[in-house]
């Protein structure tokens, strides 16, 4: 039930944003719904049909080449977001934002499509689209990219240059990239905890400080440098982000020549279990 309410949910906002902000005020989205949109500018054809009729074959591909469980991640959203757009253009839902400037405009809509995405991909779907035809050419070769992705981009932004001029054209890249970084962000998650990577000359010191000082468990790896084929030891501790600088500046503090090598953690678990026990006995 959580599920179809998040891509219900979802697909409202995506629906709402390219109605109110996109369609309304000739600022031209990613994906297929740049298509619909540049097809609507010059013949003035219904978008909602037309992403309802590219979504159904769209889908109908995916359960051929996918097979009867995959296809269904797209079936959903592709049929609920261009029947909202519909509904929305049927009643004529339109809201003015005359007093605001185009930019605001474009932001805020890339950043409501942004969040539909995010809770349809969070739910386990797919928006349908592009994202159907990536899936089958992943689905046919082990060299995974983005090249259909990039491609219909590029001709979106090439279309919208010769059809609505340069400053549209810049709107709509703007908004390619503030969608494709929310929907990135959305399937990988936002960093909140660090990984450190510690070789120092100061061992104990360091992992004194980071068990005692900070609270916070590690694990030693043994290593032998490849160049001068020297025998130590690396550090490893997960930190969460808001105390990255605290642990780095220390280690740096205790041990100025000290490699650090820092990553993004984007979730971990069971974190201090040791240290958590430890303080439980004492």
């Amino acid at each position: 039930m959580k599920k179809r309410i998040k891509i219900i949910t979802g697909s409202l906002l995506i629906a709402i944003s390219y109605n109110i902000f996109f369609l309304s005020y000739d600022i031209i989205p990613n994906g297929i719904y740049g298509i619909a949109s540049l097809i609507n500018y010059v013949n003035n054809y219904d978008p909602a049909l037309f992403l309802l009729m590219a979504n159904v074959c769209l889908i109908i591909l995916a359960y051929i080449t996918l097979g009867p469980i995959k296809y269904k991640n797209y079936l959903l959203p592709g049929i609920l977001i261009p029947l909202f757009i519909y509904i929305m253009n049927y009643f004529h839902l339109t809201v003015s934002f005359e007093n605001l400037e185009s930019i605001t405009v474009v932001i805020a809509g890339s950043f409501i499509t942004g969040l539909g995405y995010s809770l349809i991909y969070k739910a386990g779907d797919s928006v349908g689209g592009l994202d159907i035809i990536q899936d089958v050419l992943d689905s046919a070769t082990t060299n995974k990219n983005k090249i259909v992705s990039y491609l219909v981009e590029s001709i979106i932004l090439l279309g919208t240059l010769l059809i609505l001029g340069f400053e549209s054209m810049l709107y709509s890249l703007i908004v390619i990239l503030i969608i494709r970084y929310t929907a990135t962000k959305s399937k990988i998650g936002i960093s909140t905890s660090k990984m450190f990577y510690i070789i120092t000359t100061k061992e104990n010191e360091v992992k004194n400080y980071i068990m005692n000082e900070l609270k916070h468990d590690l694990t030693e790896f043994n290593i032998k440098g490849g160049f001068s084929k020297n025998k130590s030891k690396i550090i490893m501790t997960s930190m969460d982000t808001k105390n990255y600088y605290e642990l780095k500046e220390g280690v740096l503090l205790i041990d100025p020549k000290a490699f650090i090598s820092i990553t993004d953690g984007y979730e971990v678990i069971n974190k201090n279990l040791s240290i958590n026990k430890q303080d439980k006995n004492v």
